[in-house]
Parts: structure tokens; sequence; C-alpha cells
């Protein structure tokens, strides 16, 4: 299904969160996890609640999420008539996402890489993190390489936070992406913490709950080795490095 290419404009973060206590402790134990659980030289998690796995779903293009989520539809379609010819004693869930959702949903995921992806001076700088580089865009504020979009994770069943994006002069609500960069290593994608996950086929998927981490947002100016992992002096995670070969 084809969908016009909307003028792209400034994604707008709202976050919306369901059962907020249980999330924001989940999300609080993964941050501490990351600034006690690591120093300036290493990229070990040692809280378990970080590699905890967690439902998801991960697309790299719009195509992807459509012929998934036509494929979901008909599945449910199918145990929805079993249901209502009394085959199947409880009624089915529903997809969370329809085909008309993925345009707007991967747009979102563009923007949210183009806005956190972090710049390099240089070529080998940006691929001395581990990752297939690619020029930054014409109309992008700062020149330079950056890791190439590897696609986005998804979390729409538990505690889904959203965003609104102007979609074809609409705004829309969408779930928040967790974009990741194409890994040097085939099979392999890489966060914006610096952690490698296994590249796993379009559609719902289990992932380590550290994937869901929302991106740091990135240094003004083009930085040097060590953006992507965020090191510092004050920790692993806990702000991006600004200094070193190349860096501002």
């Amino acid at each position: 299904m084809a969908y016009p290419k909307p003028n792209s404009q400034p994604l707008q973060t709202h976050f919306i969160y369901r059962q907020q206590l249980h999330s924001s402790l989940a999300l609080a134990a993964v941050f501490a996890s990351l600034l006690a659980g690591c120093d300036s030289s290493s990229t070990t998690i040692s809280d378990q609640n970080a590699e905890e796995a967690i439902p998801a779903v991960f697309y790299e293009t719009t195509e992807q999420c459509e012929a998934d989520t036509t494929k979901q539809q008909q599945e449910y379609q199918v145990l929805l008539e079993a249901h209502q010819q009394n085959q199947l004693a409880q009624p089915p869930t529903p997809p969370v996402m329809k085909v008309e959702d993925c345009a707007p949903q991967m747009q979102a995921a563009q923007q949210e890489h183009d806005r956190t992806a972090p710049v390099y001076s240089s070529l080998a700088d940006c691929q001395a993190e581990g990752v297939q580089c690619e020029t930054t865009p014409a109309n992008a504020e700062t020149s330079g390489y950056r890791p190439a979009y590897g696609g986005t994770f998804l979390y729409p069943y538990s505690s889904p936070s959203f965003v609104y994006l102007n979609f074809g002069g609409t705004n829309r609500s969408v779930y928040q992406p967790h974009t990741v960069f194409r890994s040097s290593q085939p099979g392999q994608v890489v966060t914006p913490l610096g952690r490698t996950v296994p590249q796993t086929s379009p559609g719902p998927v289990s992932v380590p709950r550290h994937t869901s981490v929302v991106a740091p947002q990135r240094p003004t100016g083009t930085a040097a080795r060590g953006t992507i992992t965020g090191r510092s002096s004050q920790g692993f995670g806990s702000t991006f490095k600004s200094t070193g070969r190349g860096g501002k």
C-alpha cells in the first residue's frame, strides 16, 4: 500500500503512561542499573531487570510494518469467525496496530533517528563505534557522519507511551519509537546506549528491557568517539562524551 510522502514536521513528544507507578519503578530500575552497574570503561549492566525479556514489535521499513499488520489482521479475522461460530471459547485480541498506522509510525521513527543519532567528524570515528555509517542529510544541523538507521522497536503491550507528529497535515498519535543502528557485525543491531542485540525478523519479538530506554539527546556540535555509549566522568549513560579526536 503506497502513501504520499508528507512534509516532515518536528516530532513533538508527549508521554502517556498506563499503570504509571509500575512503569516508573521499572524504568527507574533500568536507569539505576545503567548508572550504578557501569563505570567509564565498561558497558556491563549488572541489574538483571535490564536483561528481562519484554514483548515488543520491530520494523525497519513501512513495507515490513504493512505486511506484518496485514497478516495479523487476517489471523485475527479467522479467530474472530471461529469465536462467532462457537469454535473458540474466548474472543481473540485485535492487533494493536492497523495497516494505516504504519506510514506515520515509521515517519516518527525516522524523525527520532534524525533527532538523536550522534554525529561524528570523520567516518573512521563513526565506524570505530562498531556501526555502519552514513553521511548526514543535506538539511542536517550538523554535518558529518552518523550511524545508519537500523529500525525501531515499539512497545505497545504494557504501559506504552505515545508521541504526536504532523502526518499529511493531521496530528497523529503513534507509539514512541526506540530506534537502533546497523551494526558492523552481521545479524546484530546497536542501541543508542552502545549495546548490541540480535537483529530480529519484522513483527512481534521478545527483547531485553534495556532496549526500551529512551535515546540520549544528541550533544551540540560534532562529537568524537564515545558518543553512542554515552560515557563520561560521571558514569555510563549519564551524558555524551564531548571530547576526543575530532570532537568539540
